[in-house]
C-alpha cells in the first residue's frame, strides 16, 4: 500500500522538514534542492530512457548496486531497465518499506524516493548551518525592487508552508480514517480509495516542488488540503478549517447581537459603562480571527474568536438594560431550576423530611414564572427578568426549608477553582510544549481550549445556583485536562 511508503511518522518529518525550509533554503542553491531524476513514468522491465540511467545512478549512489563491473555498475549506467536494475530496485523497495517490494518503480516508489532526497537535504542544510564557510562574504550589490531572485524566494517559501499543512491535513485525515467505523467496510473502502488519490496528489505537489515549479506546488498543495479536508470530514471529523468557519460564525452573530443591545441602550440613555471600548476590543479580535482564517490559521483563528466572546459575554454586565436574550434566559433558567428543586424536595418527602412550607414557597414560585411568561409574550423584558428572579429567590428559600444547599454550593465553588487552578498549570505545561515544538502540543491545546469553555459554563450554573451541573462540568474540564496532558 501506499501508505507504507509514506507512513505517518515520515508525513510528520517532511512536515517538519519542510517548515524547515522557509529559513534554510535561502542557504542551499537550487541545483541543490532540484530533484536529481524527473519521472514522469512509472519504470519497470523492458523501459529504455535516460530517466532509467539516472534511477540506476541514484541506485548505485545509495549503496543498492545494480553491478560490481560492467554495464550499470557506478560510473557505467545505462538507459535499460533490465533484471539487475529490477533486483536493485526490489533492495531499495524493502529498505524504504515500499510494499510491494515488485521492481516496479512507479508512483509508489517515486514517492518514497522524495523523501529520501530529503533526508539528504535536510543533512546538507545542518551541515551549512554549522560549518563556516571559507569564503571571504562579497560586498553586497544594489538589488533592484522586485527583483527575480527575491519573488522566487517569496514564492519558495510560500509553496513550502502550504505543502507544510498539506502534510498535517493528510497526517489528521488517515488518523480519522483509522478510527472509522469498521463495520462500514464499503464505506471505508472508498475513503481509503478517497485518501491514497489525495496522497497521490500530495506526491505530485512535492515534486512541484523540488522540480522549483512553485506556482504548480502552491495549486496542487491547496487541492490536497481541500481534498483531504473533505475525506477527513466524510470519516467523521471535524477539520479545524470547519470549526473555525462555525465558532467565526457564532461570535459574529453574538456581535452584531451586542452591538444592537448597546444602541438600544443608548437610544435610551441608558449607562453603558465600558461597553463601547469591548465592542472596539471584540471587534478587533475578530478581524484578527477573520485575517487568520484567510492565511489558514485556523487554530488562532479560533482562538481570537473565542477570545471576542469572552468580552462580548461580558458586554450585558455593562449596559443598563435588558434585553429580550436576557430576558428569556433568565426565564429557562428559573424553570429549570424550578424542576430541579422540585425533584429535591420530592427526594426530600420520600426521605420522610417535614416540606410543607418547601411546597408552599415552590408554588409561589411557580406562579413568578408564570407572570415571566406572560410578560415575555408582552414583550416586557425588565418585567419578565424581575419575575423570573424573584421566582429564583423563592425556590432557593425552598430548597433551604429542607436543609438547604449551602454544601453544595462549597463543593461546587470548591470543583470550580480546582479545575482553574488545573487548567492554568496545564496552560502553562502545554505553552512550554510549544515553544519546544514538542510533538501533541496542537492537541493539548485544543483540550485545553474544550475544558476552558466547560469551567466557563461550570460557572454560569454556578451563578444559576445550579450546584449539580456546576460540579459536573467542572469535573468534566478536570477530565479533559488530564487527556490533553496525557496528549505531551
Amino acid at each position: 500500500m501506499y501508505a507504507s511508503a509514506v507512513s505517518q511518522t515520515k508525513i510528520l518529518l517532511l512536515a517538519a522538514v519542510v517548515a524547515t525550509f522557509i529559513f534554510a533554503l535561502p542557504m542551499v542553491s537550487q541545483a541543490q534542492i532540484a530533484n536529481e531524476c524527473s519521472f514522469s513514468r512509472t519504470l519497470e522491465m523492458g523501459v529504455d530512457g535516460e530517466d532509467v540511467r539516472c534511477l540506476q545512478k541514484f541506485l548505485n549512489d545509495a549503496g543498492f548496486v545494480i553491478a560490481e563491473s560492467g554495464p550499470g555498475s557506478p560510473g557505467n549506467e545505462t538507459s535499460l531497465y533490465r533484471t539487475l536494475t529490477q533486483e536493485a530496485v526490489v533492495e531499495w523497495q524493502k529498505a524504504k518499506n515500499v510494499s510491494p517490494a515488485s521492481g516496479v518503480f512507479g508512483p509508489v516508489s517515486q514517492a518514497a524516493y522524495l523523501l529520501a532526497l530529503i533526508d539528504n537535504l535536510e543533512s546538507t542544510v545542518a551541515n551549512q548551518t554549522t560549518t563556516p564557510d571559507p569564503t571571504p562574504t562579497p560586498t553586497p550589490e544594489p538589488v533592484v525592487a522586485g527583483a527575480s531572485t527575491s519573488a522566487e524566494d517569496e514564492e519558495r517559501e510560500e509553496a513550502a508552508e502550504y505543502l507544510k499543512d498539506a502534510f498535517m491535513m493528510v497526517r489528521d485525515a488517515e488518523e480519522q480514517v483509522e478510527e472509522f467505523d469498521e463495520d462500514d467496510e464499503e464505506e471505508k473502502q472508498e475513503l481509503e480509495d478517497d485518501l491514497r488519490d489525495v496522497r497521490y496528489d500530495l506526491y505530485d505537489a512535492l515534486q512541484s516542488f523540488f522540480s522549483g515549479d512553485y506556482e504548480e506546488a502552491i495549486e496542487l498543495a491547496e487541492e490536497v488540503l481541500d481534498d483531504a479536508r473533505d475525506v477527513l470530514e466524510d470519516a467523521g471529523g471535524e477539520s479545524d478549517k470547519s470549526e473555525a468557519e462555525d465558532v467565526l460564525e457564532d461570535v459574529e452573530d453574538l456581535f452584531d447581537e451586542m452591538e444592537e443591545l448597546f444602541e438600544e441602550a443608548e437610544d435610551n440613555d441608558a449607562d453603558v459603562g465600558d461597553a463601547e471600548d469591548m465592542l472596539e476590543e471584540a471587534e478587533e479580535l475578530l478581524e484578527d480571527a477573520k485575517d487568520a482564517f484567510e492565511r489558514r490559521v485556523y487554530r488562532q483563528a479560533i482562538s481570537d474568536a473565542l477570545d471576542a466572546e469572552e468580552i462580548l459575554e461580558d458586554i450585558t454586565d455593562e449596559i443598563d438594560v435588558v434585553s429580550e436574550r436576557d430576558a428569556d434566559e433568565a426565564v429557562e433558567d428559573a424553570k429549570d431550576a424550578f424542576e430541579d428543586a422540585e425533584d429535591e424536595i420530592d427526594e426530600a418527602d420520600d426521605d420522610g423530611k417535614d416540606v410543607d412550607e418547601a411546597e408552599d414557597l415552590l408554588d409561589d414560585a411557580e406562579r413568578e414564572i408564570k407572570r415571566a411568561e406572560v410578560a415575555l409574550d408582552d414583550n416586557d423584558w425588565e418585567d419578565a427578568m424581575e419575575y423570573a428572579e424573584e421566582a429564583e429567590d423563592l425556590i432557593e428559600e425552598a430548597l433551604d426549608a429542607i436543609g438547604g444547599s449551602d454544601d453544595e454550593e462549597e463543593e461546587a465553588e470548591e470543583a470550580i477553582d480546582d479545575a482553574w487552578d488545573a487548567y492554568r498549570d496545564a496552560d502553562d505545561e502545554v505553552d512550554d510544549a510549544e515553544d519546544d515544538d514538542d510533538r501533541g502540543w496542537e492537541d493539548a491545546r485544543e483540550l485545553l481550549d474544550e475544558a476552558r469553555d466547560l469551567i466557563k459554563d461550570a460557572e454560569d450554573a454556578f451563578d444559576d445556583e445550579d450546584w449539580e451541573d456546576a460540579i459536573e462540568l467542572a469535573e468534566e474540564a478536570e477530565d479533559l485536562i488530564d487527556e490533553a496532558l496525557d496528549e505531551l
